[in-house]
């Protein structure tokens, strides 16, 4: 009698044991760190806000991760298959699709700018050349407004020149500014079908109402007494797309002319400060 009570108090403590374990091994993990989370970071540069597509640890093997925003590092959300990297202007370099694009929670507090400078590089084919659709090459979102705090896109064209109809546009408080669209026709950017690298880059002046455009270092436009003001509703950065991509305000099911950059995006930087135009010629020069 006294053996089967201890053989039965220690299949009660084996039975105790198997389950804890089992239990253990069941654990749900904790979020890994390529989620992003809602939180902002407050750079300690001018440079907001900065994906150079770069990271090759063994870490960052998830593209997300190898995408993620250098000043914060957060990565992306998972991108849809289609997008994938290749070789940029320095190191590796965004490869989009017509149904590709990326996406980021925010752009640290970059949308909180007054002066603000805008860059990046992008690389594309009249073999990319979408004929039929605009292709959207980033945007910085707003929860209310359907164009964006600040979009950027290449038009579409039945045209078979190498110039891009690439369009800019902003919000202005509560409204729109779209004094950056005209690029049509003769007053098209040149050139930037040509397979070869281009620097892009957008700067704004608060204080003198200043905006200028520059292409590969040197000035392409200016215009003056020009408005513009993100509206607070700051949400996602997207690049590669519209807003509508990531389904902020609407969607590409609902806008069919809607698509993304299917050429190459490298180093797009986003910065609180109107950069002179020394600095933006550097950029290009050192192929930042």
């Amino acid at each position: 009698m006294i053996l089967k009570n201890i053989s039965f108090k220690w299949l009660t403590v084996l039975v105790a044991v198997v389950a804890v374990s089992s239990c253990q091994k069941m654990k749900k993990p904790e979020l890994a760190s390529n989620y992003p989370t809602d939180q902002t970071v407050t750079p300690t540069t001018e440079l907001r806000f900065y994906l150079n597509f770069d990271s090759t640890t063994a870490d960052d093997k998830q593209i997300n991760l190898r995408f993620k925003d250098s000043i914060s590092a957060y990565p992306s959300f998972f991108p849809p298959s289609s997008v994938s990297y290749a070789a940029g202007v320095r190191g590796t370099a965004y490869k989009g699709a017509l149904d590709g694009y990326i996406h980021y929670l925010n752009a640290n507090d970059f949308a909180k700018s007054t002066n603000f400078t805008i860059a990046f590089w992008l690389k594309t084919t009249i073999a990319e050349k979408d004929h039929n659709n605009a292709d959207g090459i980033l945007a910085i979102a707003s929860t209310t407004n359907f164009w964006s705090n600040a979009v950027i896109f290449a038009d579409h064209e039945s045209s078979t020149s190498d110039s891009m109809q690439l369009k800019f546009h902003f919000a202005n408080g509560s409204g729109d500014n779209w004094d950056f669209a005209g690029y049509t026709g003769g007053s098209r950017w040149p050139h930037m079908y040509d397979g070869q690298w281009h620097h892009v880059a957008f700067v704004y002046n608060s204080a003198t109402k200043t905006a200028t455009l520059y292409r590969d270092g040197v000035q392409f436009d200016q215009k003056t007494n020009e408005t513009i003001a993100f509206d607070g509703h700051e949400s996602q950065v997207v690049v590669g797309g519209f807003q509508e991509a990531a389904s902020i305000v609407d969607t590409y099911a609902n806008n069919s002319w809607m698509s993304g950059f299917p050429g190459l995006l490298d180093n797009i930087r986003l910065y609180n400060k109107a950069l002179s135009t020394a600095e933006v010629l550097a950029l290009y020069t050192n192929k930042l």
